[in-house]
């Protein structure tokens, strides 16, 4: 077999599939895992194998009567500990400070619409040693943190640090005092100045407020900011720079909300692939590709961008009846979740055109269920840490916290995370729509055409399965179910190859196998260790962007995609090899 079973000391054994050591943070985290009492016969890491969040990405993990929906996907971002928060108790804090007190305490936070409002919160140690970008803003401040914590922008939505374009409007915080001594914030959705204690109040946290040393102060003695001629400026990013060291960051946890805000004046804060075969050889595509790109470009809006125009297709989505039954949380952003179906988002996700080794065209998209999904996910979170919190559970990771099955928070959990994952199918089932009629266009006249295969698979989800003859709620993190017979996807990065496979069904990895090559570097180590140039190299003869914007995906960065296939020869044969000759990335 190809796996080995790692010499951990924990309750459950942990088989590998990788063909290297794992790292002391990999190591950790798998031993939290296996050390879970729910976790049913063993953990499996897939050979694409590399450091989440809870879990390591590229784990499978069955489990009887829980779920932890931290293990499913949605990594969180983290702060410098000097960095500092405003509370309404009138003063700042930095965030280590904040995390060094195990108590609560009452942040600013902003609705998608733009309300400022009070809420509780916590801060806590997240990584050690973690990369970090600097965010330049047009006040002067300065934000260090890890790349992929995102902020929140004007229009109520989010973007990692690592993606924010220059001249990104962010939501902005501002505060003064008045002459009678009270502190006034800026409403950014009425453009108004509300006294601090009315936001409080009206926030369901009436009267007095604890103070971060215990003792408790009226809400409209405060004297923060001072300003008698307070200048607005747009809060917009002027420049994010990769930083060559690394630092211990922390983070908050603000339920319902999500997010808070930072002294400097701005707030802050799943998926799968499908394929299709074209009954097209590759020399029809000779000197169409650069027109190709561009067509889908313009066709498939990609990083934060929505549709302008919502189709049909995603206005008769016949789940939209169902998402007043979705958590309280996201009821403000059924608009949005219309407008972004349809969407390929950023980062890793892409769209590719192929040549397989008969010369058969094939057509490829990797995305997810967008912000709609990343919303859901992080207030279910949210309360699972929050009953954890309530119940004492010693766990040894925070991100490890679960719903019980049987309980109201399991069964709401279960049923958004069921709407998540067909978003996420219907959301890349338009876009491949686009995308196979521009290249009918191209390649045949406008003719509609019948795919030879078509292959569609999640990744980053959960669902309930039998294995070893008991029911058990299996959860795929950056892996993708294989099971006899199953078709999936295993992609390389942007210049490497890819694999159509088909599944042995191999029970010990609970008939699961990678969904990637897997990464080698962080994007931020990946941006100080290549260049331009190096990306030009890697992407010869692909038709693609070839700038600093996508330099963290440059093939190098990850896994070679022919030893992650050879590792996993007792779980899938290959069907296909593909390479990409056309590359769109979010």
């Amino acid at each position: 077999m190809a796996y080995e079973e790692l010499e951990l000391s924990t309750p459950t054994p942990v088989l590998s599939w990788a063909n290297h050591s794992l790292g002391k943070d990999e190591t950790k985290m798998a031993q939290n895992v296996a050390s879970l009492p729910f976790v049913f016969k063993h953990v499996a890491l897939m050979p694409d194998v590399h450091l989440g969040k809870g879990a390591l990405v590229g784990s499978v993990v069955a489990t009887k009567e829980a779920v932890i929906p931290a293990a499913i996907g949605v990594d969180i971002g983290c702060f410098v500990g000097d960095t500092l928060i405003p509370l309404v108790d009138g003063k700042c804090y930095s965030i280590k400070e904040l995390a060094q007190k195990d108590d609560e305490f009452i942040v600013y936070a902003c609705t998608p619409t733009g309300k400022i409002v009070a809420a509780s919160s916590t801060a806590k140690l997240t990584r050690k040693e973690a990369p970090l970008v600097k965010v330049v803003l047009d006040n002067g401040e300065e934000i260090i943190c890890t790349p992929d914590h995102k902020f929140m922008l004007r229009d109520g939505t989010y973007q990692e640090a690592q993606n924010l374009e220059l001249g990104t409007s962010l939501m902005p915080f501002y505060s003064k005092i008045d002459q009678n001594g009270y502190t006034l914030i800026y409403q950014p959705d009425s453009s108004e100045w509300l006294d601090a204690h009315w936001i409080v109040a009206r926030s369901g946290l009436m009267g007095e407020i604890p103070r971060f040393d215990g003792q408790r102060t009226a809400v409209h003695h405060q004297n923060f900011q001072q300003s008698d001629n307070l200048q607005l400026y747009n809060h917009k990013v002027v420049d994010v720079i990769a930083l060559d060291y690394t630092e211990d960051v922390y983070c908050l946890t603000v339920p319902d909300y999500h997010n808070f805000a930072l002294k400097s004046g701005v707030f802050v804060h799943n998926c799968g692939m499908s394929a299709i075969k074209m009954p097209f050889k590759g020399d029809k595509l000779e000197g169409k590709l650069k027109k190709i790109r561009l067509d889908i470009e313009a066709a498939i809006p990609t990083g934060f961008n929505e549709n302008k125009d919502v189709e049909k297709a995603a206005i008769n989505w016949q789940h939209w009846r169902q998402f007043n039954d979705l958590h309280p949380g996201v009821q403000d952003l059924e608009t949005k979740a219309m407008r972004q179906l349809g969407s390929l988002g950023g980062g890793n996700h892409f769209i590719e055109v192929c040549i397989d080794t008969e010369n058969q065209v094939w057509l490829m998209l990797h995305s997810g269920s967008r912000n709609i999904g990343n919303k859901l996910a992080s207030c279910h979170i949210s309360t699972a840490k929050d009953l954890a919190k309530l119940a004492g559970n010693n766990l040894p990771d925070p991100d490890l916290a679960y719903f019980i099955a049987g309980t109201p928070e399991f069964e709401a959990y279960w049923r958004d995370l069921q709407w998540a994952q067909e978003y996420a199918k219907m959301n890349r089932d338009i876009m491949m729509a686009r995308f196979k009629r521009i290249i009918e266009k191209h390649l045949a006249g406008g003719k509609v055409t019948k795919p030879l295969l078509e292959v569609n698979c999640h990744h980053n989800y959960a669902e309930k399965e039998v294995h070893f003859g008991e029911e058990v709620i299996v959860t795929r993190k950056g892996a993708v179910r294989a099971q006899t017979d199953d078709y999936g996807i295993i992609p390389g990065s942007m210049g490497a190859k890819s694999y159509i496979v088909k599944g042995k069904g191999c029970t010990e990895s609970f008939c699961s196998c990678s969904h990637g090559a897997g990464r080698l570097l962080s994007r931020n180590k990946a941006k100080n260790v290549y260049t331009l140039d190096d990306l030009i190299k890697q992407t010869e003869g692909v038709e693609c962007r070839k700038d600093e914007d996508v330099l963290d995906e440059i093939p190098g960065a990850y896994k070679p995609i022919e030893e992650v296939i050879n590792q996993q020869t007792d779980l899938v044969e290959v069907v296909a090899t593909l390479k990409q000759v056309v590359c769109v990335k979010g």
